[in-house]
């Protein structure tokens, strides 16, 4: 199930760290750092992807910080997509089954 609210909202301006693909699964994990100090990291987790475009052009010079996410959204079938706008002017795509975020271990 793919909902938006105040989390999703709330990566403004937190840091993208990493970005792991587990092909043998499917799920994509990107690691952030966030500006709250009850939840400093969270993991938004793509599950079962099947189109992943991770632009890293860096048009509007370089930054690690999330601008904006946009969706989760429907997108073609059974998928969903989510949109991150990093603060570089890049955009990281992501079409999914699932999306949710989840608190790093």
């Amino acid at each position: 199930m793919v909902t938006r609210d105040e989390t999703w909202r709330s990566l403004h301006d937190a840091t993208l760290e990493t970005i792991e693909l587990r092909w043998a699964s499917g799920d994509v994990r990107l690691r952030v750092r966030t500006v709250d100090a009850e939840q400093p990291q969270l993991v938004v987790v793509a599950s079962s992807v099947r189109r992943m475009e991770c632009e890293r052009q860096l048009p509007w010079e370089f930054s690690a910080s999330i601008n904006e996410v946009r969706g989760p959204f429907p997108a073609e079938g059974e998928l969903a997509r989510v949109e991150i706008e990093m603060q570089s002017g890049d955009v990281l795509r992501i079409e999914a089954v699932d999306f949710c975020l989840q608190g790093a271990d």
